[in-house]
């Protein structure tokens, strides 16, 4: 009988444990109302392994990753100015040469295996610019240069019981790549993004 209601107690905690952790919440709350700048300018020659150069302008950026979740809600309002650049002349490099110049308003990433109520608002008022521009020669790997601006960008992958997702974008997105690349011996890819709005949901 002992072993009974031990075995009984143990289940019934269990299920609380179970019901307080479905009934967890998340609240982010990211307001930025100033101007954002990076600048990258970079001079690279003789490397015998491979290369990457990033700029990045990020203004709100929000990652949560974990079990499960009763609610979770995600706000992120960009009044500023984001700015990104990238000045590189690259040469005589063995390996792979990744050139990456990045402005971004408000970016969201969320990875659960449940989330009861997940609510995302992201706001961007101002004008995100990127801008790449690179002289690449003599590579002997493969070539990468990408441009990209973005005002909202937010991506789920959770099974949910309910998504409510407002992107409001009321800047103008520039993205710029002025490249001069020869003598590769690889593969050459060339991208210059300018997103507003960017959503994506997997996993349910």
């Amino acid at each position: 009988m002992k072993l009974l209601a031990s075995t009984a107690a143990i289940a019934l905690c269990l299920a609380a444990s179970a019901t307080a952790a479905q009934a967890q919440s998340l609240n982010n709350d990211q307001r930025n109302n100033t101007n954002i700048r990076s600048q990258l300018n970079a001079t690279i020659q003789d490397i015998g392994e491979d290369v990457a150069l990033t700029s990045a302008s990020i203004a709100n950026s929000f990652t949560a990753e974990g079990g499960s979740l009763g609610a979770l809600n995600n706000y992120q309002n960009f009044w500023g100015d984001s700015r990104s650049g990238l000045s590189a002349t690259i040469s005589d490099v063995s390996g792979d040469v990744s050139a990456t110049s990045a402005a971004i308003a408000n970016s969201a990433t969320v990875e659960a295996d449940w989330v009861g109520a997940l609510r995302n608002t992201q706001l961007a008022g101002f004008d995100p610019t990127a801008t790449l521009n690179a002289t690449i020669v003599d590579i002997d790997g493969d070539v990468a240069a990408t441009s990209a601006a973005l005002s909202n960008s937010a991506t789920f992958t959770t099974d949910f019981g309910s998504l409510a997702s407002t992107q409001v974008n009321r800047a103008a997105v520039y993205a710029e790549v002025g490249s001069t690349i020869r003598d590769v011996n690889g593969s050459v890819n060339a991208t210059a993004a300018a997103i507003g709005n960017s959503l994506t949901v997997t996993g349910f």
